[in-house]
């Protein structure tokens, strides 16, 4: 983590908490940035210093935390792939989600269900292939 109180780390700071505040916002790292009084080249450094990742990264994996969230509170597949930007290519969410959680949403959401005993059956739609 950054030590200093410079600009650019005030800015990586506004920027992470904007993303961790609105996970589902469609900025992009270019408009995050744009919005900060800190020349990119600074700014940009730091954040990866600040979290480890790049912005795009860093807020890509809050967006599948937040599906992850809505994925337990009972919204379907289709759902949370549309609130998450995925309304398009719902298969590419899954991907996305598995690319993050190491397995799908239907596996994941019934493995997170079935540690809290809660039982509810999740329907997999059966997709044929040509």
């Amino acid at each position: 983590m950054p030590i200093d109180n410079s600009p650019a780390v005030s800015a990586a700071l506004a920027i992470k908490d904007a993303i961790d505040t609105n996970p589902l916002d469609k900025l992009s790292p270019s408009e995050l940035v744009a919005k900060q009084k800190t020349h990119r080249n600074k700014l940009l450094p730091a954040f990866r210093e600040l979290t480890g990742k790049t912005i795009r990264t860093y807020q890509f994996e809050k967006l599948m935390e937040a599906a992850s969230e809505m994925l337990l509170a009972g919204l379907t597949i289709k759902e949370v792939a549309i609130k998450c930007g995925f309304e398009d290519h719902p298969n590419n969410f899954s991907r996305s989600f598995k690319n993050v959680f190491n397995m799908g949403p239907v596996d994941w959401q019934r493995m997170k269900w079935s540690k809290q005993g809660i039982s509810k059956s999740v329907k997999r739609k059966k997709v044929h292939r040509r």
